[in-house]
């Protein structure tokens, strides 16, 4: 007898309430039972689709890197610049917390305690979002725009360093946050400026951080 077809509107149900639960409760203190009734469904249920709270917390992760990486790759077809390339980039995340802060806190702080996160494949995953910004350092590079002294894959890390401990202080210190005396556009504008002026040649002349598109 062929396996019941599932309902991928049933599925993302699932999923959007586990990052909601997720991102209210923890990941080690939330049960299924907590994200079915916030979906709204019956608890067996979602073991038809995820066997696991782990296989859901990985699905979020491995579902929405997926998209970062199509993000990605829009941005290169779109623009020319690699500066241009790096702040929508910066741009991208940020906006993505405003949107949804649920999924932004999910991705930055939950899924990076699980084990199975280290696991091959989702590390392979891990990388290729890393090797994003990293290959449009080198391709700026190759423009004479930025210092080959810096290994590309190191400024990604810089990058991408910057924008996730900006995030965890609006999570952690929501009241108290000094970010919050700034915009999300400023705070864009302030890493790549680091960020920016950092990989560019000690010897070029008027390379300014480019504005946003």
């Amino acid at each position: 007898m062929a396996e019941p077809k599932l309902n991928l509107s049933k599925r993302n149900l699932i999923l959007k309430a586990a990052v909601k639960v997720f991102a209210q409760q923890g990941y080690s203190g939330c049960r299924v039972a907590d994200i079915a009734e916030e979906a709204g469904i019956a608890y067996g249920l979602i073991y038809r689709y995820f066997p696991s709270k782990d296989d859901l917390l990985i699905a979020i992760f491995q579902e929405n890197t997926q998209v970062y990486l199509k993000k990605i790759e829009q941005i290169n077809r779109d623009y020319f610049d690699p500066r241009d390339k790096l702040r929508c980039l910066v741009q991208y995340i940020f906006d993505n917390f405003q949107k949804s802060p649920d999924l932004v806190k999910v991705m930055t702080m939950d899924i990076p305690m699980l084990n199975r996160f280290h696991d091959e494949e989702n590390q392979k995953l891990y990388e290729l979002s890393l090797e994003g910004a990293a290959e449009i350092v080198r391709e700026g590079q190759q423009m004479g725009l930025f210092s080959k002294k810096i290994t590309p894959i190191m400024a990604s890390y810089m990058l991408n360093g910057s924008v996730e401990m900006a995030i965890r202080q609006y999570v952690f210190r929501p009241q108290r946050n000094a970010l919050n005396e700034i915009s999300i556009k400023e705070a864009t504008d302030q890493i790549l400026e680091v960020i920016i002026k950092g990989l560019t040649p000690a010897d070029s002349k008027g390379l300014k951080v480019a504005p946003r598109p």
